[in-house]
Protein backbone atom coordinates (compact mmCIF):
# COMPACT_ATOMS: atom_id res chain seq x y z
CA UNK A 1 0.00 0.00 0.00
CA UNK A 2 3.01 2.27 0.39
CA UNK A 3 3.25 2.41 -3.41
CA UNK A 4 -0.20 3.99 -3.52
CA UNK A 5 0.93 6.78 -1.20
CA UNK A 6 4.11 7.13 -3.24
CA UNK A 7 1.97 7.49 -6.37
CA UNK A 8 0.07 10.35 -4.77
CA UNK A 9 2.19 13.39 -5.60
CA UNK A 10 5.09 11.20 -6.66
CA UNK A 11 6.13 13.58 -9.35
CA UNK A 12 4.67 16.83 -8.16
CA UNK A 13 6.15 16.89 -4.76
CA UNK A 14 9.68 16.59 -5.92
CA UNK A 15 10.94 19.35 -3.75
CA UNK A 16 10.80 21.15 -0.51
CA UNK A 17 12.78 24.27 -0.96
CA UNK A 18 13.42 26.03 2.30
CA UNK A 19 17.17 25.46 2.02
CA UNK A 20 18.92 24.69 -1.23
CA UNK A 21 22.66 24.81 -1.67
CA UNK A 22 23.78 26.63 -4.77
CA UNK A 23 26.43 25.04 -6.94
CA UNK A 24 29.15 26.49 -9.16
CA UNK A 25 28.43 29.92 -10.64
CA UNK A 26 31.01 31.56 -12.88
CA UNK A 27 33.62 28.99 -11.88
CA UNK A 28 33.30 29.66 -8.13
CA UNK A 29 31.46 27.44 -5.66
CA UNK A 30 28.47 29.23 -4.20
CA UNK A 31 27.85 28.23 -0.58
CA UNK A 32 24.76 30.42 -0.02
CA UNK A 33 21.60 28.48 0.85
CA UNK A 34 18.57 30.26 -0.61
CA UNK A 35 15.27 30.41 1.26
CA UNK A 36 12.03 29.98 -0.66
CA UNK A 37 8.63 31.12 0.55
CA UNK A 38 6.20 28.84 -1.25
CA UNK A 39 5.60 26.02 -3.66
CA UNK A 40 2.38 25.24 -5.50
CA UNK A 41 1.17 23.22 -8.41
CA UNK A 42 -1.28 20.84 -10.01
CA UNK A 43 -1.39 17.12 -10.59
CA UNK A 44 -3.61 14.92 -12.73
CA UNK A 45 -4.13 11.15 -12.88
CA UNK A 46 -5.22 9.49 -16.16
CA UNK A 47 -7.19 7.36 -15.70
CA UNK A 48 -8.38 8.60 -12.32
CA UNK A 49 -8.13 6.34 -9.28
CA UNK A 50 -11.46 4.49 -8.93
CA UNK A 51 -13.64 5.39 -5.90
CA UNK A 52 -13.22 3.56 -2.60
CA UNK A 53 -16.14 1.23 -3.36
CA UNK A 54 -14.42 -0.10 -6.50
CA UNK A 55 -12.10 -3.10 -6.60
CA UNK A 56 -10.79 -2.02 -10.02
CA UNK A 57 -7.05 -1.26 -10.08
CA UNK A 58 -5.55 1.20 -12.57
CA UNK A 59 -2.02 2.20 -13.55
CA UNK A 60 -2.46 5.92 -14.15
CA UNK A 61 -0.17 8.37 -15.84
CA UNK A 62 0.54 11.13 -13.32
CA UNK A 63 1.29 14.57 -14.77
CA UNK A 64 2.57 17.34 -12.56
CA UNK A 65 3.48 21.00 -12.76
CA UNK A 66 5.23 22.64 -9.78
CA UNK A 67 6.27 26.26 -9.16
CA UNK A 68 8.61 27.41 -6.40
CA UNK A 69 8.51 31.14 -5.66
CA UNK A 70 9.87 33.77 -3.33
CA UNK A 71 13.45 32.46 -3.26
CA UNK A 72 16.42 34.58 -2.25
CA UNK A 73 20.13 33.82 -1.97
CA UNK A 74 22.53 32.03 -4.26
CA UNK A 75 21.17 33.86 -7.28
CA UNK A 76 17.92 31.86 -7.18
CA UNK A 77 14.51 33.58 -7.31
CA UNK A 78 12.31 30.63 -8.34
CA UNK A 79 12.22 27.06 -9.62
CA UNK A 80 10.02 24.71 -11.62
CA UNK A 81 9.48 21.02 -12.05
CA UNK A 82 7.31 19.37 -14.69
CA UNK A 83 6.98 15.64 -15.04
CA UNK A 84 4.98 12.64 -16.08
CA UNK A 85 5.21 9.06 -14.86
CA UNK A 86 3.27 5.86 -15.45
CA UNK A 87 2.43 3.73 -12.42
CA UNK A 88 3.90 0.24 -12.48
CA UNK A 89 1.56 -1.12 -9.80
CA UNK A 90 -2.23 -1.07 -9.97
CA UNK A 91 -3.93 1.18 -7.44
CA UNK A 92 -7.25 2.76 -6.51
CA UNK A 93 -8.64 5.03 -3.79
CA UNK A 94 -8.95 2.17 -1.31
CA UNK A 95 -5.24 1.37 -1.67
CA UNK A 96 -4.39 5.07 -1.34
CA UNK A 97 -6.40 5.45 1.85
CA UNK A 98 -5.04 2.22 3.38
CA UNK A 99 -1.51 3.57 2.82
CA UNK A 100 -2.16 6.86 4.65
CA UNK A 101 0.30 7.49 7.49
CA UNK A 102 2.98 5.23 6.00
CA UNK A 103 5.94 6.70 4.15
CA UNK A 104 5.73 6.12 0.42
CA UNK A 105 8.49 4.67 -1.69
CA UNK A 106 11.10 7.29 -2.64
CA UNK A 107 10.54 9.09 -5.93
CA UNK A 108 13.15 10.95 -7.97
CA UNK A 109 12.65 14.48 -9.27
CA UNK A 110 14.45 17.32 -11.01
CA UNK A 111 14.17 21.01 -10.19
CA UNK A 112 15.13 23.66 -12.76
CA UNK A 113 16.25 26.83 -10.95
CA UNK A 114 16.02 30.41 -12.21
CA UNK A 115 19.84 30.69 -12.23
CA UNK A 116 20.06 27.91 -14.84
CA UNK A 117 21.15 25.15 -12.48
CA UNK A 118 19.31 21.98 -11.47
CA UNK A 119 18.80 19.74 -8.46
CA UNK A 120 18.14 16.02 -8.47
CA UNK A 121 16.08 14.92 -5.49
CA UNK A 122 14.91 11.77 -3.71
CA UNK A 123 11.52 12.40 -2.10
CA UNK A 124 9.48 10.54 0.51
CA UNK A 125 5.86 11.52 0.99
CA UNK A 126 3.70 10.68 3.99
CA UNK A 127 -0.01 11.52 4.15
CA UNK A 128 -0.57 12.97 7.65
CA UNK A 129 -4.28 13.85 7.46
CA UNK A 130 -7.01 11.37 8.29
CA UNK A 131 -7.81 8.91 5.49
CA UNK A 132 -10.27 10.43 3.04
CA UNK A 133 -9.90 13.98 4.42
CA UNK A 134 -10.12 17.02 2.19
CA UNK A 135 -7.90 18.93 2.00
CA UNK A 136 -5.19 16.29 2.17
CA UNK A 137 -2.17 17.21 4.31
CA UNK A 138 1.16 15.59 3.49
CA UNK A 139 4.73 15.76 4.78
CA UNK A 140 7.44 15.68 2.14
CA UNK A 141 11.07 14.93 3.06
CA UNK A 142 13.47 15.76 0.23
CA UNK A 143 17.10 14.70 -0.01
CA UNK A 144 19.16 16.55 -2.60
CA UNK A 145 21.27 13.91 -4.35
CA UNK A 146 22.96 15.93 -7.14
CA UNK A 147 23.34 19.51 -8.32
CA UNK A 148 22.22 22.40 -6.12
CA UNK A 149 21.92 21.35 -2.50
CA UNK A 150 23.67 17.99 -2.86
CA UNK A 151 23.83 16.39 0.58
CA UNK A 152 21.09 18.58 2.09
CA UNK A 153 17.66 17.50 3.37
CA UNK A 154 14.54 19.62 3.70
CA UNK A 155 10.91 19.16 4.75
CA UNK A 156 7.65 20.65 3.49
CA UNK A 157 4.11 20.38 4.80
CA UNK A 158 1.70 20.60 1.89
CA UNK A 159 -2.06 21.03 1.55
CA UNK A 160 -3.66 19.37 -1.49
CA UNK A 161 -7.23 20.03 -2.60
CA UNK A 162 -8.50 17.10 -4.69
CA UNK A 163 -11.31 17.18 -7.27
CA UNK A 164 -14.86 17.32 -5.88
CA UNK A 165 -16.17 13.94 -4.73
CA UNK A 166 -12.74 12.35 -4.99
CA UNK A 167 -12.64 8.73 -3.89
CA UNK A 168 -16.25 8.79 -2.65
CA UNK A 169 -18.55 9.45 -5.58
CA UNK A 170 -16.00 10.16 -8.30
CA UNK A 171 -12.53 8.95 -9.31
CA UNK A 172 -9.53 10.86 -7.97
CA UNK A 173 -8.43 12.70 -11.12
CA UNK A 174 -6.66 15.87 -9.98
CA UNK A 175 -5.48 18.08 -7.16
CA UNK A 176 -4.10 21.57 -6.63
CA UNK A 177 -1.51 21.94 -3.88
CA UNK A 178 0.33 24.62 -1.91
CA UNK A 179 2.93 24.52 0.84
CA UNK A 180 1.95 25.36 4.40
CA UNK A 181 5.56 25.38 5.63
CA UNK A 182 9.07 24.89 4.26
CA UNK A 183 12.07 23.96 6.42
Amino acid sequence: MRKAVGLFFAVSLVVSVAAVAAGPVGGAVNTVFPKCKSLSGTQTFTPGLPPITSKVLVKPVTKTSLKIIGCSGGGITSGTSVGSTKATTGTNCLALIKGAGKPGAPSVGTINWSNGQTSTTSNVLTVTSKPGASPIIVKLVTKYTAGLGKGKTSTAVIKAVPNAGYCTTKPFTSSNFVSLSLK
